[in-house]
């Protein structure tokens, strides 16, 4: 009866989550096309702000003797579906129906049964190639509905059609959250290097500047690798930069901006006289006493203010704890380093007893941490773990 049925309703995707739960109750495997009135409407008339269905009754005039009940809503979907070419051409209607309802045509070397199982839960997902080595990696909080976008018809990006044209299997790792999903993203892009990924990719040197105070004591500033330095002197770096190059550029343009010296910021060579800049007025004079130093040494801290790495605010390590009605996980943080995670605090604990800890600094942990941890969005919860 439902088979190549395409499914209507209102917020489908609520009643389609119900419906396969059902199916599965009975051993049936059932999976639709589904076509979301909610969307549709906000598709066809962006002009209203709201689109639940009591307001699609009184905006239509429709008529549902019993809200809430299975077939009075149903015939209230199908009024509404007559309504339409009354206020919207056929063919913007149909346009929106079929971009609803497009479905991926998977790569012919990838075995629909690679997918069965995988549903629209937060996760990170594999694509491999035919030797067995990872090609791509990628997260998402509704991992099916992602992977299958990969394999739209058009294939709108050269990157998507090459891996179609390279997949042969894939499979995934459900997560708690979007917290654990990109822990774990960024983790994996790091240790398999895949050939379609471009972002996270391992830097195996980041560059900062350190602050040095000369004999007269004005601040210079000295350009450092990262090498040697471990994430508890993060609060003593200025900027986190990929490479040499990238840093000199932000530094010249924070220098010229705030009239710093070039000398003493280290963009000239120079050991000790006015550098090229004063003379272009573009120094107020640090390098040849015209500015005292603590004068020039606040100027040049605010200045710097943005480059600033985020101290660590706790007192030692924290817990972090993500968790959804089917799923939990505990992560072991310290000083800006995701140190592991596990589904409970003991297995976390035992694991972290037979690691050797490395605290090394990782740039997009480092940012993807301070995201989450210094402006928690209430899904994940944060305890403090008091030092010994």
């Amino acid at each position: 009866l439902l088979q190549d049925k395409i499914l209507v309703a209102h917020n489908a995707r609520f009643d389609y989550g119900f419906l396969k739960s059902e199916f599965k109750r009975c051993a049936i495997d059932y999976r639709a096309t589904t076509l979301c009135t909610v969307k549709l409407s906000r598709a066809l008339f962006s002009q209203h702000q709201r689109h639940s269905l009591d307001h699609i009754i009184e905006r239509f005039n429709l008529s549902c003797p019993e809200r809430h009940r299975a077939l009075d809503d149903a015939e209230v979907l199908w009024d509404f579906f007559q309504c339409i070419p009354q206020h919207v051409a056929p063919e913007i209607l149909w346009q929106q129906i079929k971009e609803q309802i497009k479905q991926p045509s998977l790569p012919s070397n990838l075995d629909p049964a690679d997918l069965e199982g995988c549903e629209d839960v937060p996760g990170v997902y594999r694509f491999y190639n035919q030797l067995g080595h990872v090609i791509y990696i990628g997260k998402s909080v509704q991992l099916r509905s992602r992977i299958l976008s990969h394999f739209n018809n058009d294939h709108r990006h050269s990157k998507e059609l090459q891996i179609s044209s390279e997949i042969h299997a894939l499979d995934w790792t459900e997560c708690a959250g979007d917290f654990s999903a990109q822990l774990l993203e960024a983790q994996e892009i790091k240790k398999y290097s895949p050939k379609h990924n471009v972002r996270l990719k391992k830097v195996t040197k980041l560059w900062s500047f350190t602050k040095h105070s000369d004999a007269k004591g004005y601040d210079t500033l000295k350009l450092q690798s990262s090498e040697g330095l471990n994430a508890e002197d993060l609060s003593q770096l200025y900027g986190l930069f990929r490479s040499q190059k990238q840093a000199l550029a932000s530094l010249e343009k924070l220098v010229s901006q705030h009239q710093l010296c070039h000398r003493l910021s280290g963009l000239e060579k120079k050991k000790s006289g006015a550098c090229f800049a004063h003379q272009l007025k573009k120094c107020k004079g640090a390098c040849c006493d015209k500015e005292t130093a603590v004068i020039y040494n606040l100027r040049q801290d605010m200045a710097l203010t943005p480059l600033k790495q985020k101290a660590w605010p706790w007192p030692s390590a924290i817990l972090v704890y993500e968790q959804t009605p089917n799923m939990k996980q505990v992560h072991l943080i310290n000083h800006w380093c995701w140190l592991g995670s596990a589904d409970s605090e003991e297995t976390l604990y035992e694991l972290m007893e037979n690691t050797n800890i490395e605290y090394y600094i990782d740039l997009d942990q480092y940012h993807l941490l301070c995201k989450f941890l210094l402006l928690p969005q209430g899904k994940i919860q944060i305890k403090s773990i008091q030092p010994n």
